[in-house]
């Protein structure tokens, strides 16, 4: 571990300040640009982690997880294994390589692929960060591909949301895209840099379908 690598993960470990700009020195230079607009800052992914993991045994799951912020900060100061899902091969790719450089490769894992295609039995916590909204930026595709694309995306998550057990917690910022089903209470809106935290906790089951009718 690089002295650096070791001054964040001690200063993370005791809840001191860590800076964007110090903590994204893990992350490939031609990556960081996208920080300000795409990567939870560091002390809301703080406060996110404790919302998310108040138990050692929750198992979270990060949807767009991007270079996995949210995930390698939750792995330094809480008890979980944190999985990240991402669509970008360049962003699992450094998200694993700083979870080496911190040493949570052992709380972590990164797994590239679309978040709203695989499924969630295994999780008791997710976190959106409005993680369908880079679709709008799709290259050589019209606007109504695009937006076609995150209707779709949008309804597999909202279907994956609804299938989920009693207490199962959800963590937004900037929302996720679509509102949350039948089911969710929002327990807790914080401020929260450029927007809010959002706790949502599943507090009543799926009703079941009607049944056919006669006839």
């Amino acid at each position: 571990m690089t002295p650096r690598a070791l001054s964040i993960r001690e200063a993370l470990q005791r809840r001191h300040a860590v800076s964007d700009v110090e903590f994204d020195q893990l992350f490939p230079d031609e990556l960081r640009e996208r920080s300000h607009q795409h990567w939870t800052p560091v002390d809301i992914a703080l406060r996110a982690a404790q919302l998310l993991a108040p138990a050692p045994e929750t198992r979270v799951l990060d949807v767009g997880a991007g270079v996995g912020k949210v995930c390698l900060i939750g792995a330094l100061v809480t008890g979980p294994t944190w999985w990240g899902l991402e669509q970008a091969a360049t962003l699992i790719a450094a998200a694993t390589h700083a979870a080496w450089r911190l040493d949570v490769g052992g709380q972590t894992r990164f797994v590239h692929g679309d978040g709203s295609r695989m499924p969630w039995d295994d999780f008791d916590a997710f976190y959106f960060f409005n993680p369908f909204g880079t679709l709008l930026l799709a290259p050589h595709a019209s606007p109504f591909v695009r937006y076609a694309t995150i209707q779709n995306t949008l309804r597999r998550i909202h279907q994956r949301l609804i299938t989920t057990p009693v207490g199962t917690r959800v963590v937004t910022y900037h929302g996720y895209g679509g509102p949350m089903p039948a089911g969710f209470s929002q327990v807790a809106r914080e401020p929260a840099g450029s927007d809010a935290l959002e706790l949502w906790i599943r507090e009543t089951p799926t009703p079941p379908p009607d049944p056919p009718r006669a006839g």
